[in-house]
């Protein structure tokens, strides 16, 4: 099987998780809160659907190409700008409201952004797949190295981000 057919493939089995985990939490939006069944479907979704949805994901972003989405500048700056005041409202809710966690990862987050806003240049181009055929995010950076360690540290957070939500 080729990598586009995988990757079809794979489209469409998130495509039916997602559909059965909002299936799921419509279910849970009507059940009783403190019952055990709500208990056993908020378990179900952490232990059975969580899980095969991540690993599915992360095989889809290491088969996607990494060009094959192609955002302009402005869009760019655009979807860095929602990042940043997305990361800016986070920050300005109370601590005693997040787990420690979230706020570590909220405060990589934050330097990465910095990062990011102090190395911009027109020397290295990358593109940064957000949501598969629909948006990317196109970033210029002096050079491949500190690409790398941003992203690889950005997706690295977005992850533990999302497991410690979705636990």
């Amino acid at each position: 099987m080729n990598n586009r057919q995988r990757l079809t493939d794979l489209e469409d089995t998130i495509e039916r998780l997602y559909d059965r985990l909002g299936y799921w939490e419509k279910e849970l939006a009507i059940i009783r809160p403190g019952s055990d069944e709500k208990f056993k479907l908020q378990q179900r979704i952490k232990r059975e659907l969580l899980p095969d949805i991540r690993r599915y994901e992360q095989e889809y972003w290491q088969l996607y190409p990494m060009e094959g989405v192609v955002i302009s500048e402005e869009e760019a700056a655009s979807q860095l700008v929602q990042v940043e005041q997305a990361v800016t409202s986070l920050e300005q809710v109370s601590a005693a409201e997040y787990p420690p966690e979230m706020l570590a990862l909220l405060q990589e987050i934050r330097a990465k952004l910095d990062i990011l806003d102090s190395s911009a240049s027109a020397k290295f181009k990358v593109t940064i797949p957000l949501i598969p055929a629909i948006a990317s995010y196109e970033l210029e950076m002096d050079t491949e190295g500190v690409m790398y360690k941003t992203w690889k540290s950005i997706k690295g957070g977005i992850r533990r981000l999302n497991s410690t939500f979705f636990r």
